[in-house]
């Protein structure tokens, strides 16, 4: 199967304003990738306004590699069944997608693309681990309750689908439940590098220091953050 995506903001102004192609080429064990990036109407702009944003003069980006099993088995049977249209009510993004299979094709805009906008981010941020761009995602988390203290560290690979807490496999539905938890905040508040109090401290990078989810995460944060500990203590 062969599968080429095409994707652009349409609301987006520049230089956040972008457009990908993801063309792929599906195989028992792997999945042939050719990726290009472009960002939009930079012309309109000027190179200060460019970089105030952090990015720079040319931050477009093309790469062709692989991506393993994990990928096939998590794409390959949904996009044989993906619902396709020729218009589409989504104001914000273009998702179109052309589809080759067993001689047949197919080719339109993707119903569904706020999901799978979401999963193609994944396999894009993949491309980048892989290409090391990216580093693997990673978390620390502390959490201090009468007077006992548990420390947890997760590391998460886009690039083989794969998540581990403390060295112990978490499934990536349970990552993701954790992650849409998480970032129930925005990390917009005091960071500590060695917290003291009760409550649950999460660096959200394993670097930039931790901060008190339940300070900021609002009348939810009990509930919320059971269901956090309930992954992170499995």
């Amino acid at each position: 199967m062969k599968v080429k995506v095409s994707y652009q903001t349409l609301q987006l102004p520049p230089p956040l304003a972008f457009a990908y192609t993801l063309e792929m080429e599906f195989h028992e064990e792997e999945i042939k990738i050719q990726y290009d990036l472009e960002f939009l109407n930079r012309d309109e702009i000027t190179l200060e306004e460019i970089e105030e944003e952090g990015f720079s003069e040319n931050d477009d980006y093309s790469w062709t590699g692989t991506l393993g099993k994990a990928w096939v088995e998590d794409l390959y049977d949904d996009l044989l069944e993906v619902d396709l249209e020729d218009e589409s009510e989504d104001f914000n993004i273009y998702l179109h997608m052309e589809i080759s299979h067993d001689g047949q094709e197919d080719s339109g805009i993707a119903v569904m693309a706020e999901d799978w906008d979401y999963r193609l981010q994944e396999v894009i941020q993949a491309i980048y681990e892989k290409a090391g761009i990216e580093d693997k995602l990673k978390l620390k988390f502390i959490h201090q309750a009468n007077g006992e203290r548990s420390f947890y560290e997760l590391e998460g690979s886009f690039e083989h689908k794969t998540c581990q807490i403390n060295q112990k496999d978490i499934s990536w539905d349970e990552l993701h439940q954790l992650m849409s938890d998480v970032y129930t905040i925005d990390f917009e508040g005091e960071s500590v590098e060695k917290p003291s109090g009760d409550g649950l401290w999460i660096d959200q990078d394993a670097m930039s220091g931790y901060q008190l989810f339940d300070e900021q995460a609002g009348p939810k944060a009990a509930k919320i953050k059971s269901r956090i500990l309930d992954i992170l203590e499995r």
